[in-house]
């Protein structure tokens, strides 16, 4: 599978999702402010990769970089 900015997240193989919903739950624990995590999580799982890269180092996951 390829991966790049604007794969989904929900479409990743479930070992990398996992990884990319644990790095973000760890982003949303560390948080000085409450947020829901599980709404934010659900949030992570729908977006595309590149929608996500503040929260997540998404950049090592990619197979092919889009220009």
């Amino acid at each position: 599978m390829k991966i790049n900015a604007f794969t989904l997240v929900a479409d990743l193989p479930e070992n990398i999702k996992q990884q990319i919903l644990q790095e973000a739950r760890q982003t949303f624990e560390s948080l000085s402010y409450p947020v829901d995590i599980e709404e934010e999580l659900e949030n992570v799982e729908n977006s595309k990769m590149c929608d996500i890269e503040c929260t997540v180092d998404v950049q090592k996951y990619y197979t092919e970089h889009v220009r």
